[in-house]
């Protein structure tokens, strides 16, 4: 991993830390590791909610106006949730089109960090809207998911800091 801002490499380490343990709790019991893998993505998607809003922050925080910043935390705080490519794009399209550009020309729609993300939210909300029943990832699966997810916040980090 790449990500320069101690901040978020706290976070990514958090998950990483949490994954090698799973890891292990999770080869002997096959059903542990689908709820394990529920869980990490359910902290995933919150992680990488609060890194994008962190990132979003601290660019803000450049402007010097507090009232700004405060406001723009505040409408994100309330805003944005799930955060998938498109909502990823749409929100630096709000900045600028150029922030959009940038992305779209590192990250792509339909490329391997795209999907991985896109795999995490979905097993999130089913976990969330659908129950247990039915989880099917393994923590291996996550862990490779989120291994692919991390170039998004390197690139968001070079965009946006």
């Amino acid at each position: 991993m790449t990500v320069k801002d101690p901040y978020i490499s706290k976070r990514c380490d958090e998950i990483e830390a949490l994954l090698a343990n799973a890891k292990v709790w999770a080869s002997s019991n096959e059903k542990l590791g689908a709820h394990l893998a529920a869980y990490i993505s359910v902290l995933i998607v919150g992680v990488m909610e609060d890194c994008i809003e962190y990132l979003i922050a601290q660019r803000v925080g450049k402007t010097g106006d507090k009232e700004i910043a405060n406001y723009i935390r505040k409408v994100l705080g309330e805003r944005f949730r799930n955060p998938e490519y498109g909502s990823i794009s749409g929100l630096l399209k709000e900045f600028s089109d150029e922030y959009q550009q940038r992305f779209r020309e590192k990250i792509s729609h339909d490329g391997s960090e795209s999907t991985a993300l896109a795999s995490i939210v979905g097993n999130k909300n089913s976990l969330a809207h659908v129950g247990t029943e039915k989880l099917q990832m393994s923590v291996d699966d996550v862990d490779s998911y989120y291994h692919r997810i991390i170039p998004i916040l390197e690139v968001l980090e070079e965009i946006l800091v």
